[in-house]
């Protein structure tokens, strides 16, 4: 609690507190201002400067309530002052009141026309708001005033950058970097965007500055391995984490950098040791322990992947995805004799996969239901091993349940165990004779009767964090559907299954994905093909678990279920695989596969 002296209205006497207080405020001693402040306005209540000065001084001690209301005050004593409209603007901006702010910011520039911190602080506003054109123009006003004003210029950077126009953020990412060279978290936009635009002299040109001025920095290399990671810049994001090892050789997350670096190229064994380092280090990080999982079951070390690969359910950002019944769960006790509820997970493909298990359970003489996603459904339920398949968790009651991906820990799982069931997916008769009789329709053209009939799928969902690396251009399989003595048939479903009927007259091609309605639409086709050749999707999992022939295009960034240096699958006893030896590069698996099916 405040408490004021009384004051004599004496000019002096006034003035001499005013300059007191002041010098409180210039020294940030807002507590003794506030209470000077206050002593004067019981002598002149409408003095602005005061009110304006205790306004200010109550935001210092983050009493915004009380700041708006003297500021308030002030505007009513001196409502032609510019400043006092800008300090307005910013309390309601704090405030979240964004259309306040405007009208203030507007109010300002008015009366006191440009100036370099109301265009910035207007166009913050606009920004806030969604009206980000005009706030562009309000900062590139700001910086004509000021060319200087960092914020301005990073802001134009980021909007920039929200609107897509990639070369206009990196001019303005420059800029920045250059009025601030000690900014780390310039320089590393500037990358990331850089990355994006395919600029590849000056992004090798910033990584090494950023390198230079920060050698000795370990935290500042950690970042920057991150980012060029993320900007898929794996070369230079492994070797600036061996730099930063070479300062800090327990460094967790330089270590998780560099396996990230690895393993996304494909060197799986490499990517071993940090993996292993930064899971050591972090022992309770989800992270790391769920990466050197991968890693593990990648190179065949199924006892410890499996006990590993739990850590999979407390990542944060699946916490929210998961389904936990409220029966209990297996740990890998007797299942003879009890009811089981098999849990599907994950992609439609993992869930293909691992829905093998339920034979399994079956065999251990359990009865088994099976929750799945409503695409699996169908197929669920032809499983011989499957009593009942629901999509919304069933009431029971079950003794255990389980999620699929967690029955190989508990079952001990291992390679030579593989496949367990084969093949334990099958086409409905319907569908069979269905898709048969269309196969066969389209193969009564005599100069291509006796031709090799091949499915093809080239991409998989884009919803998939590295599908740029697994799916494909179809132009680059040109190579293959030009060989003589093939027919081929289009089974890709999504937002590229159309893309084939514009080679239709080019090649021996057939568009069938807009008449799949299902994933037992695929499988009665596939019963009717020779062979399918896909990338590294769902319907390899679907034809793997058939028994039907299948050739899957492997990127180098394989994931742990194709193993490593294998051409064959023991999950899938009729998958073969062509892998992928540099990531991105296709033409070379695309080459073997011609020189297969020539064979």
């Amino acid at each position: 609690m405040f408490t004021i002296s009384c004051v004599n209205n004496d000019g002096a006497d006034v003035e001499a507190l005013v300059t007191r207080a002041d010098a409180h405020f210039s020294a940030r001693r807002m507590t003794e201002a506030i209470v000077a402040y206050r002593q004067v306005l019981s002598a002149r209540p409408r003095d602005a400067h005061v009110l304006h000065r205790i306004g200010l001084a109550y935001v210092h001690t983050n009493d915004m309530e009380r700041a708006r209301g003297y500021l308030e005050q002030a505007l009513q004593a001196a409502p032609d002052r510019a400043e006092l409209w800008e300090h307005a603007g910013l309390l309601a901006a704090l405030a979240g009141n964004h259309e306040s702010a405007e009208a203030f910011y507007r109010r300002a520039i008015g009366l006191a026309g440009s100036t370099a911190s109301l265009h910035r602080n207007l166009g913050d506003c606009l920004r806030q708001s969604g009206c980000l054109t005009e706030a562009m123009t309000h900062y590139e006003k700001s910086i004509e005033i000021e060319p200087g004003l960092h914020h301005a210029v990073r802001a134009l950077a980021r909007i920039h950058a929200q609107l897509g126009q990639l070369e206009s953020a990196a001019h303005y990412w420059r800029r920045a970097w250059t009025l601030e060279p000690a900014s780390l978290n310039d320089g590393l936009s500037l990358i990331a965007i850089l990355a994006k635009t395919g600029r590849i002299q000056l992004l090798a040109h910033a990584i090494t500055q950023i390198r230079t001025r920060f050698a000795d920095d370990v935290t500042a290399l950690k970042a920057l391995a991150f980012v060029l990671n993320t900007s898929d810049r794996f070369n230079d994001a492994f070797s600036v984490a061996k730099q930063g090892l070479a300062i800090d050789p327990h460094h967790p997350l330089l270590h998780h950098n560099a396996a990230r670096a690895l393993s996304i190229r494909g060197k799986i064994a490499e990517s071993r040791p940090h993996s292993r380092e930064a899971a050591r280090l972090l022992p309770d990080n989800p992270h790391m322990q769920f990466h050197l999982a991968g890693v593990l079951l990648g190179l065949g070390e199924f006892e410890e992947g499996w006990k590993r690969y739990r850590w999979f359910y407390d990542l944060p950002d699946r916490q929210k995805e998961r389904i936990r019944p409220i029966f209990r769960e297996w740990n890998g006790e007797p299942v003879a004799g009890c009811r089981f509820l098999l849990v599907g997970e994950q992609g439609l493909g993992d869930e293909i996969q691992f829905i093998r298990f339920a034979e399994w359970l079956h065999r251990q003489q359990a009865t088994v239901d099976v929750l799945v996603s409503e695409p699996i459904l169908e197929l669920a339920t032809r499983m011989t091993g499957v009593r009942a398949a629901f999509t919304t968790l069933p009431p029971g009651p079950y003794d255990y349940w389980c999620y699929m991906l967690r029955i190989p820990e508990h079952m001990k799982l291992d390679i030579s165990m593989l496949p367990v069931a084969m093949p334990y997916l099958t086409a409905t008769p319907d569908k069979s004779r269905q898709w048969r009789a269309r196969i066969e329709a389209i193969s009564l053209d005599k100069r291509h009767a006796n031709n090799r009939r091949v499915g093809v799928v080239w991409a998989g969902s884009p919803n998939h964090a590295l599908d740029r690396y697994r799916s494909i251009r179809l132009d680059a399989l040109k190579p293959l559907l030009g060989l003589a003595g093939v027919t081929w048939y289009s089974l890709q479903k999504g937002d590229r299954e159309f893309e084939s009927e514009s080679l239709m007259h080019e090649y021996d091609l057939h568009t069938l994905g807009p008449a799949i309605n299902s994933f037992t639409d695929t499988l009665a086709i596939l019963q009717t093909l020779d062979l399918l050749i896909t990338v590294d999707t769902s319907v390899a999992h679907l034809a793997g678990a058939a028994g039907l022939p299948v050739w899957v295009l492997v990127p180098a960034y394989a994931e742990w279920r194709w193993l490593t240096n294998r051409t064959d699958s023991p999950w899938y006893p009729s998958m073969r695989l062509f892998r992928q030896r540099e990531l991105g590069e296709w033409d070379p698996v695309v080459k073997e596969v011609q020189a297969a099916l020539q064979l």
